[in-house]
């Protein structure tokens, strides 16, 4: 089959949506790669769980973007989010954990990676993942970080410059003194 070079991106939309969709494009532009996030890549009326199936069948990596609300974002009747078995967020986690998918965990804006006791059983395994933390004041620097280690994940490579096709163009002479 081809080879799966895909980046899935996660994220709550109130938590983190500002830096899902720009770290999406500063990854487009430094990697060859196809980009996937729910909103973007889901069809309307088509189905959340073949949709996501099908998308992480042609990734290598999950992003987990974790925020300072991520943990905590909760429904109209109080009760967290992640504890819903139908929580987006919690579906694509334990989707991309039963999977053949590196799963990094990227915090940001000061959230830390949350404990396995404050998990639900199908995503504690998340804890167990190393962070990469994205610091906002230092965001160009953290980016090409993560992509220098994104690319030595299998499938994952830098885009390539076109080269220059036909001899090199001739050097403009210095303008008179």
């Amino acid at each position: 089959g081809t080879m799966r070079n895909g980046i899935f991106i996660s994220y709550r939309r109130k938590d983190t949506e500002g830096e899902a969709s720009r770290l999406a494009e500063d990854l487009r532009e430094g990697l060859d790669v196809q980009i996937f996030r729910d909103v973007e890549n889901i069809a309307p009326g088509e189905d959340f769980v073949v949709a996501l199936e099908r998308a992480l069948g042609d990734c290598a990596v999950m992003l987990v973007m974790i925020g300072p609300t991520w943990l905590e974002t909760r429904a109209a009747d109080g009760t967290r989010r992640l504890d819903d078995a139908a929580d987006w967020t919690r579906l694509e986690i334990a989707h991309g954990l039963r999977r053949d998918v590196r799963v990094i965990p990227i915090t940001c804006r000061g959230a830390e990676l949350p404990a396995a006791a404050a998990l639900p059983d199908d995503i504690a395994l998340l804890a167990r993942r190393q962070a990469y933390e994205i610091d906002n004041n230092r965001w160009r620097y953290d980016v090409e970080k993560l992509i220098e280690r994104l690319t030595q994940i299998q499938g994952i490579r830098r885009k390539r410059v076109a080269p220059v096709l036909g001899p090199a163009p001739a050097p403009v002479p210095p303008p008179p003194a």
